[in-house]
């Protein structure tokens, strides 16, 4: 009798300590329609391409090597499910808690918002599991034939998995930017674009990896390892973003995702100089790659940042280290547009010097390239000082604005800075012959600016001293305020109450 009680005791534990979001949602979708006919599709079609292709390889099947083309159609079908089918369905399951309004209920609960993302995503990775169980009789079937290649299976494999379960936490991040019903709409086409792009990636992907057409050599498990280490930081990026989304208006939705991003800025640089120490150089791909990645990925998360309300709840201050250094050190991570464009700030600066130390150890390490960054850090700075700049005044003077309605204006202002310049040549009449060379003007258009550099043909030897005029004029205006937004971080002003307890 005591052997049956003490599992049954541990299941009992088991099932309190797990997730009741995961508990749910399992229950939920393992006993919905879309998921019953998603998983017999899987196994209709999976059965239907095995008899068919024994059927049109007939007896060529002891001889040949047939394992190659079942394992990509099965691979495939796989694809389709863990790809598309459960990326958004865990877009739609944190986005019908919002329609339905029960999302409201969850909050009120002991489950913290981190506990929320973590049972919807688990959720989609049970999900995935049981159509991987669903296709491995099929898989070991085509082990059984000629030509079977093991590793490149595992690889494939493994890679899907994690492919998918960043793809289902994207999707739930997204859920969470969307809230009304228009953003609703674009995201969810968005997300369907996306998801179709991602599974024509992951087929031409497998398909290469399948038919030997990529060597297994150091350089593809380099690769495949910094994919892999890029994927899982977005990963936890992505997760921090929709926690975060999830959070209570005073609490601090900020900070997390801040140091993630300067960690994987970091991260990603650190590669490059684990590279540099094993093989004593650099490879010139690889240095622009994490050049230009780092680029946008600041161009990206700046926008965002640089144009935030200054503003700091009293739970925020109340929450702040008592230790001096750790504020100081932490100012740039505490919310604020102000602080967002510091912490961009210090972060281009640290991918200048980068570039400038490893620059030498590279080819194309001078001229054009070092030319082509400067000039788009320079714009960087400058359109994203101005939209700070002018958004910290817009939402000081008014509460019913929006940090989106500041970014909507900066958008607008990007797009006039790159129109105007044709309109008033063509009204000075300098498109009356055919002229196709560089005007001044264009200055303030960063597409037309950039090519011409990266192209070399500009010979105004103007154009980069006036965008690092620009850049440094978009810095300067932002100081004071900067000064003020460390000021309120290393000095704060805590709340009554805990000054009082003091």
């Amino acid at each position: 009798m005591s052997t049956i009680e003490l599992p049954a005791d541990k299941l009992d534990k088991f099932s309190d300590w797990m997730n009741p979001i995961l508990v749910k949602e399992t229950r939920q979708a393992l006993k919905s329609r879309q998921f019953v006919g998603t998983f017999m599709l899987l196994l209709i079609s999976s059965w239907l391409i095995c008899m068919i292709g024994i059927i049109l390889w007939g007896t060529q099947i002891e001889f040949g090597r047939p394992s190659a083309d079942f394992f990509q159609w099965f691979f495939g079908v796989l694809s389709v499910a863990v790809v598309i089918i459960v990326p958004f369905n865990a877009f739609r399951s944190l986005l019908s808690e919002q329609d339905s309004q029960t999302y409201e209920l969850l909050s009120i609960t002991s489950l913290s918002p981190r506990q929320i993302v973590w049972g919807k995503l688990l959720n989609a990775a049970v999900q995935i599991l049981v159509f991987y169980c669903a296709i491995s009789p099929f898989i070991a079937f085509t082990s059984l034939l000629q030509g079977f290649d093991l590793f490149r299976t595992i690889i494939l494999m493994t890679s899907l998995l994690g492919f998918s379960i960043l793809l289902s936490m994207s999707t739930l991040m997204l859920s969470t930017v969307a809230k009304n019903k228009q953003l609703q709409s674009l995201a969810t086409l968005f997300i369907f674009g996306g998801l179709m792009w991602s599974i024509s990636m992951t087929l031409g992907f497998s398909y290469t990896v399948i038919n030997g057409e990529i060597s297994l050599s150091s350089d593809f498990y380099w690769g495949l390892a910094i994919w892999w280490v890029i994927g899982i930081s977005y990963f936890f990026l992505f997760h921090q973003i929709t926690v975060a989304q999830l959070m209570f208006e005073a609490g601090n939705k900020t900070s997390g995702v801040r140091l993630i991003a300067t960690l994987q800025f970091l991260l990603l640089w650190a590669i490059v100089l684990i590279s540099f120490i094993i093989y004593g150089a650099i490879s010139d791909e690889l240095f622009w790659s994490m050049a230009f990645f780092s680029l946008m990925h600041w161009t990206l998360f700046g926008f965002f940042v640089s144009m935030e309300r200054d503003y700091l709840s009293r739970r925020i201050r109340r929450d702040l280290s008592k230790n001096f250094f750790v504020r100081l050190i932490s100012v740039p991570f505490m919310p604020g547009g102000t602080r967002g464009f510091l912490l961009l700030l210090i972060n281009i600066t640290i991918l200048g010097a980068i570039i400038g130390f490893f620059s030498p150890f590279v080819s194309g390490g001078s001229g054009n390239a070092i030319l082509t960054f400067t000039a788009i850090i320079a714009y960087l700075l400058f359109y994203y000082g101005i939209g700070c700049a002018t958004g910290r005044w817009l939402l000081s003077k008014s509460q019913e604005l929006r940090p989106a309605h500041v970014r909507t204006m900066l958008v607008v202002l990007f797009a006039f800075a790159m129109i105007v310049p044709y309109i008033v040549l063509f009204m000075m009449g300098h498109y009356n012959y055919y002229r196709d060379g560089y005007h001044i003007l264009y200055i303030t258009n960063p597409v037309a600016t950039v090519m011409e550099i990266e192209a070399n043909r500009y010979t105004n030897d103007t154009i980069l001293p006036l965008l690092m005029v620009g850049a440094t004029f978009a810095v300067l205006i932002n100081i004071p305020a900067m000064f003020k937004a460390t000021k309120e971080i290393v000095s704060p002003d805590r709340p009554v109450s805990e000054g009082a307890v003091e």
